[in-house]
């Protein structure tokens, strides 16, 4: 039934069992990559530094004399939002680590970032979206702005109280 060169067969066999092995061989270099991947995150004043490994887990947590000034929950506050800062930052390092080994392998690249994004969500603290119009951003570092209309508005007067709006109404006409 199937004519095949016993040659040919054992040269696709051959070309077969390197293409594997040459696969076998990227994926422990990106393994290798991704496990060195660390991430580490301080709190504004400085007081808590962590560090993550490329699992997301905290491998260093470090405090400063600042702490004293924190009650305990608000130290935990800080802890935590360092962690998940440093988690966040993940995803992007991991792709690198795993576009440097296996790069052409493009479907297994998305998996695996997209399933830290899943795990950790994304780090937004990074270049913005241009498509994301930032609705409801909050900047820590400025002071609070106040509102003034455009030159030649002015703004509407506040409306009455209750009782005021109708006082002068006749209810059952």
């Amino acid at each position: 039934m199937y004519d095949i060169d016993p040659d040919e067969a054992q040269r696709r066999l051959s070309q077969w069992t390197q293409g594997f092995a040459a696969k076998a061989e990227q994926f422990h270099a990106m393994r290798s990559q991704v496990e060195q991947v660390q991430v580490s995150e301080a709190s504004r004043d400085g007081a808590v530094r962590v560090t993550v490994d490329s699992r997301g887990a905290l491998t260093e947590l470090a405090f400063t004399d600042r702490i004293r000034e924190m009650s305990a929950p608000e130290l935990a506050v800080q802890v935590m939002a360092c962690l998940r800062r440093a988690q966040r930052q993940l995803a992007p390092l991991v792709q690198d680590a795993m576009q440097a080994t296996v790069g052409g392998d493009q479907p297994v690249v998305e998996k695996v970032v997209s399933g830290y994004r899943e795990r950790f969500g994304e780090d937004l603290s990074t270049a913005p979206d241009p498509m994301v119009l930032g609705l409801g951003a909050i900047k820590d570092d400025t002071a609070p702005q106040r509102y003034s209309p455009p030159p030649g508005r002015q703004p509407r007067a506040a409306p009455p109280d209750d009782e005021e709006y109708f006082a002068d109404r006749d209810y059952l006409r």
